[in-house]
């Protein structure tokens, strides 16, 4: 799907559905990490008690769809997304990790929840190289409120 996103141009127009449990059909690990890296953060996550929210928080900056990935990849064409929420107060930063939505949250949040559960020493390195790299501004942050590119996104 990233590569159809990467190719649409201005004069593309792109209908994206999203619904709950959207992150697992939407699985697309960062370019440094593998998909077993993110099973296992999953894995430890859901075995310690970790939130929804806080797993989507991961999520968001460990996979290159999510956190708004989706409309950044397929800028500058005009985005329109239907979404069915299976979050509690229906937060579309949340709803399948925010793939067409600004990003709240951050790297260092991320990171954060990673030590509240003590799982820094539990987890793939891979992640905590990437986290590490996020909270020193080296890979760019996730989209955020206020970005010029969400003008061109439509979510209902």
């Amino acid at each position: 799907m990233s590569c159809l996103l990467a190719k649409a141009g201005a004069h593309a127009r792109v209908l994206g559905l999203i619904p709950g449990g959207g992150p697992a059909l939407l699985t697309s690990p960062a370019a440094d990490l593998t998909l077993d890296d993110l099973q296992k953060l999953t894995d430890a996550l859901l075995g310690c008690g970790a939130s929804i929210n806080e797993i989507n928080t991961l999520r968001k900056h460990l996979e290159s769809l999510k956190g708004g990935g989706m409309a950044q990849m397929a800028a500058p064409a005009p985005l329109a997304c239907l979404i069915l929420s299976d979050v509690i107060g229906d937060p579309l930063d949340m709803i399948a990790s925010g793939p067409s939505v600004p990003d709240p949250t951050t790297y260092a949040q991320a990171y954060q929840i990673l030590e509240r559960y003590q799982l820094v020493g539990t987890i793939p390195p891979r992640i905590l190289e990437r986290l590490d790299q996020g909270r020193r501004g080296q890979i760019p942050e996730t989209p955020k409120p206020g970005d010029a590119l969400f003008e061109q996104v439509s979510n209902q």
